[in-house]
């Protein structure tokens, strides 16, 4: 078995990636590493070529930091330093790949309950519940952060051992054939897709293309698993042999009932193929991530978990990163989401901003920026992005960045008013949005602060929240 914790001989690990010894060395391989400022004593360092930089250039520093074994694609590497510190080397075709290999090989060794989860909003949410759910009743891993592509979910996988009864993957994409090939490593007993959205529609064209392209989740599946999907899709309708879990769709095999918002979160009744199970609440506000947990209901309901064990992991649940954070600070209800976006995503956070508003009897305020990857629809999806804001009754509306003021621009046209709708297309100024938004809203307000990642809207928090 590749047993990173017993430590893994080198012409082990050469065999399982189809590679070569070039030069053998005294350690067996006990960690993955691809960074060399953070590699450990015993790890096997991966030189990967990114876009800014080679990992190749490297290869003599991981050696130094203890690595006890380099891969690479080089075969003209100076072998010098890893000679001297006792660094075995091996030689693949290509890093990532044979990475992928060397994962899928310790994998296949494993007898660990498996799920992958892929979506194009809420798959790390999801992932979350699923997590807290079997961890009620089962020691359970998961990814960790962002660690869900070619890259990630291999290192993932690797910190996988023995003692884990069960398994959370999470499968990112932003390409055709990228789910195949990482559902082809995790060989999952259950495999969730949470939507269908338009986050990477830039390079897959529609969201029916999208659709196929998470769909390949499937092809990795075992013999005899089964495949959850969300039954208020209509483009993930009709898939012969699926679950489906839905909000709306009443001939779902898992749905949600009762839904309330409460000061602890959201509370509701699942309602399971041969039982209902009452009272479960979650941590979160929206009726989205209700979904997000009825996700999990499913997986724990297959996994045998007990319906106090489900209600206690739902309970138990915790976001992570920069997800829908919510701050009362001077008497204003501040929702910051800002690890990512879509427009799905936008407007489903703005309903429940909508929600507190109402409840503390002030106004919906939208601080929005740029929503990414969307290719030649970024217009039409942004406005209505605008548009949402304004049949919901958003009372006032701030974008940040030029693609932004476009939903501004059309809030005002839908009816939010010209006078509440304010653009601010640099980026590189947030202090001027933020002083907007401060000398304008007022004790009760509720205000959602969202955009993509790369947009860093913490910059615009911070100067609200006085950081």
């Amino acid at each position: 078995m590749l047993d990173l914790i017993k430590g893994i001989p080198v012409e082990e690990a050469a065999a399982a990636m189809g590679g070569k010894l070039l030069y053998r060395g005294s350690k067996p391989i006990t960690g993955v590493s691809i960074d060399s400022r953070q590699t450990a004593g015993g790890d096997l360092f991966v030189a990967v070529k990114g876009e800014n930089t080679d990992g190749h250039r490297y290869i003599g520093a991981a050696a130094q930091s203890g690595a006890a074994a380099v891969l690479t694609e080089r075969e003209d590497i100076d072998l010098t330093l890893p000679e001297e510190c006792g660094c075995s080397v091996l030689l693949v075709d290509n890093t990532v790949a044979a990475l992928g290999r060397l994962a899928k090989k310790h994998k296949e060794e494993l007898d660990a309950l498996t799920i992958a989860v892929t979506g194009s909003v809420g798959k790390t949410t999801t992932r979350q519940f699923i997590h807290a759910v079997l961890s009620s009743e089962r020691k359970t891993h998961k990814t960790e952060g962002n660690f869900n592509n070619e890259l990630g979910l291999p290192l993932s996988v690797l910190k996988l051992d023995g003692s884990y009864e069960a398994t959370v993957l999470e499968l990112g994409m932003s390409s055709k054939g990228e789910i195949a090939y990482l559902t082809d490593i995790a060989r999952p007993d259950m495999a969730v897709i949470t939507n269908i959205g338009t986050a990477h529609i830039e390079f897959l064209g529609s969201r029916e293309a999208i659709r196929d392209a998470k769909l390949e989740i499937a092809e990795g599946l075992k013999p005899g698993g089964r495949l959850i999907l969300n039954g208020d899709e209509p483009l993930l309708q009709g898939i012969e042999g699926a679950c489906y879990v839905a909000l709306k769709n009443s001939s779902a095999q898992f749905r949600a009932s009762n839904i309330c918002y409460t000061s602890e979160g959201m509370v509701f009744t699942a309602l399971c193929p041969d039982r209902v199970i009452r009272d479960c609440l979650i941590p979160t506000l929206g009726e989205h991530t209700v979904l997000d947990a009825m996700f999990a209901v499913a997986c724990g309901y297959y996994a045998g978990i007990s319906d106090e064990g489900i209600r206690r992991g739902l309970a138990a649940f915790e976001a992570v990163g920069m997800r829908q954070k919510v701050i009362r600070h001077n008497g204003v209800t501040f929702i910051l989401d800002y690890y990512n976006a879509s427009p799905e995503s936008i407007k489903a956070s703005l309903l429940v901003a909508k929600k507190l508003a109402e409840e503390n009897g002030g106004r919906t305020v939208a601080v929005i920026g740029n929503v990414l990857e969307l290719g030649t629809r970024s217009e039409e999806l942004h406005r209505s992005v605008g548009r949402y804001a304004a049949e919901l009754g958003c009372d006032l509306f701030f974008a940040f960045g030029k693609d932004a003021c476009l939903a501004a621009e059309q809030a005002g046209e839908s009816g939010v008013g010209q006078d509440s709708v304010f653009s601010f297309p640099d980026i590189s100024d947030p202090a001027a949005i933020s002083d907007a938004v401060a000398e304008r809203i007022r004790p009760g307000d509720c205000v959602l602060i969202k955009a993509s990642r790369s947009i860093h809207m913490e910059r615009v928090a911070d100067i609200l929240l006085g950081k």
